[in-house]
């Protein structure tokens, strides 16, 4: 059965009994002898023919029993995320190109094969396109945004139909265009650009954090642009976007990554004012704090110092007003007595010291007196009269010792006063101590 390719529409119906040229093909060769005849039986005159699906090896190549034998069939003018190659990682939908394309032929399908000028590649795999129920399902493959376009000259005969069918997925961001599907570069790009408007204006309190969050968008920023790079591109996980035809989507993909890091970068210098303006009031508050701290210091140490002046001040005071009186002085201690000095005489020629009466019985406030007479003996004070007679010196005593006599040197307090002439009526005469003060 013979199918038109080529049409933009992503179906391909059956055509009329123009369509059915290899059974006409067959009629009329048979007289052209067997090896003809084996020609017409695999469809390979007109590039067509029939299969059916064994298994499916991955969103863009499966077996099928194709004129009584296993072939491996590779999908023209598609190309799925790898999953098995070699030399690259499972790239992003890989699987779920593999589990389309086997969801969508199952074991056991028929198909219809229809091939280019080429039908080998190097790895020896029939190059076809492949429709179940009219429809192509390189296309369709391209329509869930599975897999991108590509041309492997000369065969570009499924090319403009998948084009079509891929730009319609990448309209509608479908599969690799999907901004909702976390591997694809759309999302990636999405993300970062969301965590770059996120990045605050303002912080309250310490920036670090934002500034930390904004450095790591920095970095993710600038990772996600060299992935965007074409040689990185071709070795990572979406390297299927390394193809050319591929190369105007991400051209677009790389200019939105580019923004995104310049809109992270503002964001973070922008956050890096804000820490340093915050780091620097932290340090005035600091510097505050310890001259405070230092002020507060000096305060309670001239508060302290005060506190001990007056306590000691107090002591001082309590001490002195504790303390008995002192002995008052020698001259402080005299009283109104004053040394006595004083002179008698008599005939014989004695005289003694320490005051004398003069005639009378008078006593001599300051201690100093003469007294004189006739007598034998006179004693501070003498009688006078008859040799028979005797009479009391008025001067005999004196009141003017102070405790302290004016002979022999002596200073202190005497414990008896001075001595005294003593007579009595009995005609006895001596000396006797008077009593402190000269009596």
């Amino acid at each position: 059965m013979g199918r038109s390719s080529g049409s933009r529409r992503g179906r391909i119906a059956s055509v009329g009994e123009e369509g059915r040229r290899p059974l006409r093909a067959r009629s009329l060769g048979l007289a052209l002898g067997a090896l003809l005849a084996g020609s017409l039986l695999t469809g390979c005159d007109d590039g067509s023919g029939e299969g059916t699906v064994v298994r499916v090896i991955d969103g863009d190549t499966l077996v099928a029993v194709v004129a009584g034998e296993e072939t491996t069939i590779r999908l023209l003018n598609i190309d799925t995320p790898e999953t098995k190659h070699p030399d690259l990682p499972v790239q992003c939908l890989g699987p779920e190109a593999t589990d389309f394309l086997a969801e969508r032929l199952p074991a056991g399908t028929e198909i219809e094969l229809e091939y280019d000028e080429e039908r080998l590649d190097r790895y020896d795999r029939t190059l076809a396109g492949v429709y179940e129920s009219g429809s192509l399902v390189n296309a369709e493959i391209a329509a869930e945004g599975l897999g991108v376009p590509v041309y492997f000259e000369p065969n570009d005969r499924f090319l403009p139909e998948v084009e079509e069918a891929a730009a319609t997925a990448q309209s509608e961001g479908l599969g690799l265009f999907s901004a909702a599907t976390e591997c694809t570069v759309p999302a990636q790009v999405e993300q970062l650009g969301a965590a770059a408007e996120a990045i605050p204006q303002t912080v309250a309190g310490d920036p670090a954090q934002a500034l930390a969050d904004a450095t790591t968008l920095v970095e993710d920023a600038e990772a996600l642009v060299d992935a965007l790079d074409a040689d990185v591109l071709a070795t990572g996980p979406n390297a299927i976007l390394a193809l050319p035809l591929a190369a105007p989507f991400l051209d677009g993909q790389r200019e939105a990554a580019d923004e995104v890091l310049e809109r992270a970068v503002d964001g973070r210098d922008r956050v890096q004012g804000l820490k340093d303006d915050w780091d620097e009031e932290q340090q005035r508050l600091r510097e505050q704090k310890e001259r405070e701290e230092r002020e507060r210091q000096e305060r309670e140490r001239i508060e302290r110092e005060e506190r001990e002046r007056q306590e000691r001040e107090e002591q001082e005071r309590r001490e002195r007003e504790a303390a008995p009186a002192a002995v008052p002085s020698d001259e402080e201690g005299s009283g109104a007595t004053s040394s006595g000095s004083g002179s008698g005489s008599g005939s014989d020629g004695k005289s003694s010291s320490g005051g004398s009466g003069s005639g009378s019985d008078g006593r001599s406030r300051d201690g100093s007196g003469s007294g004189s007479g006739s007598g034998e003996k006179s004693s501070s004070g003498a009688s006078s009269g008859d040799k028979g007679k005797q009479s009391k010196g008025s001067g005999s005593r004196s009141s003017g010792s102070s405790g302290q006599g004016s002979s022999g040197g002596k200073t202190g307090c005497e414990p008896y006063g001075p001595e005294i002439p003593y007579s009595d009526d009995g005609g006895y005469t001596g000396k006797r101590y008077g009593m402190p003060g000269g009596k």
